[in-house]
């Protein structure tokens, strides 16, 4: 009977794919054993995946994008809070340093004003500074302390390098200041190195002073520490007030102007002492 060509292909390809299974088992069962003898396919092996190594790294890419940049944000979050953390306690650190040193500035500064001047007959009251004169040309402070803690017109004021001024207007908790610089003030001096007594006034430069009533004859000379003369009874005898900054003669004048230069810095002025009517030897 013949065969059609349908079914010739038929058994052709049935034939064809048995083959193939047998030839597949023969293979793998050759490759294995040679596999276990000499190691070929591991050989194979190494070969193949160097040369799929490209494609599996561009392939996980994306991944190791996220995950590194997830992992990069949590460093970089993780970072800027100890930063933050570091920063804070380093302020706290500086304040704390800051602290220390002002105080140890302040017990320099009162053990200044404690050791600065000679007369020990009179009380001395520490008080801080509240408030400055806002009025132009006027050299006033205002303090802490007034009538109540002993505080009276007239009593004369200085910090550790110098007078500074003296009390015009005692009020119950606090006092007004009237600055050695001001236009209004006038104290009077003895210069060290003289012994010549005049008056200072003030110019309106927080600066300068002026000497104005010294003879052209006088020996006096720059660099001169002035005191308070002790005359008229409002400022103590001998307390520092300045150094001379400058003599000016003038042809025909029978006295001279001397240039006065306050020891304290009445820009910057921290405590203060009033120096209170003299105690009685008995109490």
């Amino acid at each position: 009977m013949a065969i059609n060509p349908g079914q010739r292909i038929q058994r052709y390809e049935k034939n064809y794919s048995s083959y193939r299974l047998i030839l597949i088992i023969i293979l793998s069962c050759v490759l294995m054993y040679q596999d276990s003898q000499d190691g070929y396919t591991k050989t194979l092996r190494t070969y193949l995946s160097v040369l799929a190594y490209p494609i599996t790294y561009v392939s996980n890419l994306p991944r190791n994008a996220i995950e590194g940049l997830s992992v990069s944000l949590s460093d970089r979050s993780s970072i800027i809070d100890e930063n933050k953390k570091l920063k804070e306690e380093n302020i706290q650190l500086k304040s704390e340093l800051q602290q220390v040193y002002k105080l140890d500035a302040e017990n320099k500064r009162l053990y200044a004003l404690l050791e600065s001047y000679p007369d020990r007959k009179r009380n001395f009251l520490f008080a801080d500074i509240i408030a400055t004169s806002t009025v132009p040309d006027r050299h006033q402070i205002t303090i802490n302390k007034g009538s109540v803690d002993g505080v009276n017109v007239g009593d004369a004021v200085a910090d550790p390098n110098g007078v500074i001024g003296h009390v015009i207007r005692d009020q119950l908790f606090s006092s007004e200041i009237l600055l050695i610089s001001d236009l209004e003030h006038a104290i009077p001096i003895e210069i060290i190195n003289t012994g010549e007594r005049a008056i200072a006034y003030g110019t309106g430069d927080i600066n300068r002073l002026e000497i104005r009533s010294i003879q052209q004859n006088t020996k006096a000379q720059k660099g001169d520490v002035v005191v308070t003369s002790g005359l008229g009874g409002r400022y103590p005898e001998g307390f520092p007030i300045g150094e001379i900054s400058g003599i000016n003669r003038t042809e025909g004048e029978n006295f001279l102007t001397i240039n006065l230069s306050p020891f304290a810095d009445l820009k910057i002025i921290n405590e203060i002492w009033v120096i209170q009517t003299e105690v009685p030897e008995d109490e």
